[in-house]
Formats: C-alpha cells, structure tokens, sequence
C-alpha cells in the first residue's frame, strides 16, 4: 500500500464516525420520545333516578317517659318486688310499706261510720213519728223542725264518715307501690328496713320508658323553612344508625321541633320517636340520623369516589370518546358515603372515573377494564 494513503487513514475512520453519529442522531430527532402508556382505571356511568332528599344529623336516644318512684305515704320500707335494672309492666308491684298503721285506721273510720249510720237511722225514724202526730195536730212544727235538722245532721255525719273511709282505704292502697308506666328500672336506692316519708327528695327508684324511645337531634338552622314546611304535610321519618352501625337502620317518626334557635349554634332541636321492641336504642346511646324531607325526582346520581376536589372546588375525570379525559366542574347537591347528587356539571350516560385519578391530568388516555372497553358514550 502507498504511503499517502496511510497517512490519510486515521482521517478517513473519524469522517466515517462522524457520519455514523449524525445518522443516527438526525434518526433518533425524527422518531421523537416514545408515547405514554394509557393509565388503568375503573368507570362509572352517570345515572338518573328518583332519589330522597335527607339531612344527615348527630343526635342522643333518651327516654320519652321518666318517673322518680316516691312513697305517697309515711312507713317502714318491707320489700321490694324488683332487683336492679329489672324491666317492669304497667300495675307490677315494685315496693311494700308497712301497712298495719293503715288497717287499723280504716277500722276505726269504718267503725265511725257504722255509728253514725245507726243515728241517721233513729234521726229519721224520729222525723217520721213526729210528721205523722203534725198532721194529726198533736205536736208542734217547731218540733217537727228541730228533727229535720238533726237528720239533716246526721246524714252530713255519715257522708263525712264514708268520704273518711274512702280516703283510708286509699292511703292503704299507697302501702303498695306500682309500677305507674312500663320501663326498666334503676339502681334502688333504698333498700327494705328504711324509715320512707312521703313524697321525700330521693326516690326509692327511677323508672325510664323504653319502648317507644325519643331521640333528640339538632340541625342546621337554614332547614327549618324546608323541615317545617315538608312536616306540615305528612309526618317526616328518620333513619336511626345506633353505635355507627351501617346496617339495619331503626325507623323513627319525627314528633316536633324546638321553639326556638340556638343563637350560638345556629341550630335548632328536633325531637323524634322510635320504636324499640330490640332495645337497640339505650337512653345517652349517641346516633347518627338521616332525616328525609322529600324525593328529589330524576336526580344526577354518581359514586362519590369519584369526586376530587381542587383549587376550584369538587370535579370528576369525564372519559371522552377518544378515551381521553378531561376535568369537568361539578355542583353538589347531596352527598352520601356511596352515592352523590349533582345539581350540574354532568348529564346523564356519561363516564366517569372512579378508581386511579391520582395518575390523570386532562389530555391523558387511560385504558379502561375489559367489562368496560366499549366507547364511553355508547356504554
């Protein structure tokens, strides 16, 4: 080989480098940075029905009849028919007190009465034998008028006498107390063998109705035109989730509201009542309430998973056609743990995200489920 053309090259393997570099950088500039895979995500479609129209609200169960058990009369406590906590019917004996006192007292009055009844009877025998010698003229009418007026006498004795005797059989019947309501009872708080006056300061026991219960709630002052005008055409009803149960929820009826707002607050109290037959409800027991005032028909209805909120307020990821999403700014009318109620931003049919937002922006294609690979519009 030549010289020269040794000596050209080491020039002509750089020009033969040079050219492969450029190649294939002019290469990479044309095919550009590779496309962004679609995010999986999960849809659903806006649907339009009929749904109830409610206000959430905290509350307390308390008893809607509560009675403090006191003695009516003075008396030695004998027994009591009860035990702690123990539920009790209307008329079930609850306490004895020491009813001889009474007894003797009642025959006494009975004894009373039987006496002057035998008076009344020789008063009137003696009017009767002086009117029939008046007629006759042989005693005086101002004899005749002495009689009436001891008969009259006689007969006010003995109306005294049975009044007396009623009043005594009643202070026996106070001997033993009963149950004015039916309910579960207390702690009893005296125990037999105590000295009882009546109508003392600590009663014996306290009895709480328990079923049907009251629960007391309060809401938000501006829906009290919507409250007060939906209750005066039909009585409102409540659902009752007890101890922040899910399921199962205890059906109320609400009874009537406060007179008044809490200024502070801004809140005014409800007052509603359940029935209990499963003492699921316990007096203090703390509730969580959903109070239906009216259905709202045909309403735009989501899962509220879907829902994100930004700088501009709540929005959901829309799945357009080309399977592109795109942000689209939603007002919300009734929100639930499973389903939302919109007032705008969508209509019915079309597809939103509810699982994987995290990873969107608008502009970006997502890939949906197989169950939902059909055109969003057309699902």
């Amino acid at each position: 080989m030549e010289p020269a053309l040794f000596r050209r090259l080491p020039h002509l393997i750089l020009g033969a480098s040079l050219l492969i570099a450029s190649c294939a950088q002019e290469k990479s500039e044309t095919k550009g940075p590779p496309a962004a895979a679609p995010v999986p995500v999960s849809v659903a479609t806006v649907v339009q029905k009929n749904v109830p129209l409610t206000i959430q609200a905290m509350g307390n169960a308390e008893t809607c009849h509560a009675v403090a058990i006191k003695a009516r009369v003075d008396g030695e406590l004998l027994k009591s028919h009860i035990r702690d906590g123990q539920e009790v019917e209307r008329g079930q004996p609850l306490f004895d007190l020491d009813d001889r006192p009474f007894q003797y007292r009642l025959k006494q009055l009975k004894a009373n009465l039987d006496r002057d009844l035998a008076l009344l009877d020789n008063a009137r025998a003696k009017e009767q034998r002086q009117t029939v010698l008046s007629k006759q003229n042989i005693a005086s009418e101002e004899t005749l008028t002495s009689l009436v007026a001891s008969r009259q006498a006689a007969e006010a004795t003995v109306a005294g006498d049975r009044a007396a005797v009623a009043e005594g059989e009643m202070q026996l019947g106070f001997t033993r107390i009963t149950a004015p309501i039916s309910g579960m009872v207390g702690p009893i708080l005296i125990q037999p063998g105590n000295l009882i006056k009546a109508n003392d300061t600590n009663p014996l026991v306290m009895l709480h109705q328990m079923d049907p219960i009251c629960l007391t709630l309060t809401v938000a002052e501006n829906h009290l035109e919507s409250i007060r005008a939906n209750h005066a055409k039909s009585p409102l009803t409540l659902e009752i989730f007890p101890n922040r149960e899910t399921t199962r929820p205890i059906a109320a009826t609400l009874l009537a509201l406060d007179n008044t707002v809490e200024r502070q607050s801004g809140t005014i109290r409800l007052k509603a009542q359940a029935t209990n037959g499963e003492r699921r409800l316990w007096p203090g027991l703390f509730v969580t309430l959903k109070l239906k005032l009216s259905d709202r028909p045909e309403a735009l209805v989501i899962p509220t998973r879907a829902l994100l909120t930004g700088s501009q307020g709540p929005f959901v990821y829309r799945v357009k056609e080309d399977l592109t999403v795109e942000s689209r700014a939603v007002a919300i009318a009734q929100e639930e743990k499973e389903d939302t109620v919109l007032t705008s931003g969508l209509t019915p049919g079309e597809t939103i995200v509810t699982v994987g937002q995290w990873r969107l922006k608008p502009g970006v294609k997502v890939e949906l489920p197989k169950s939902d690979a059909s055109t969003p519009e057309n699902k």
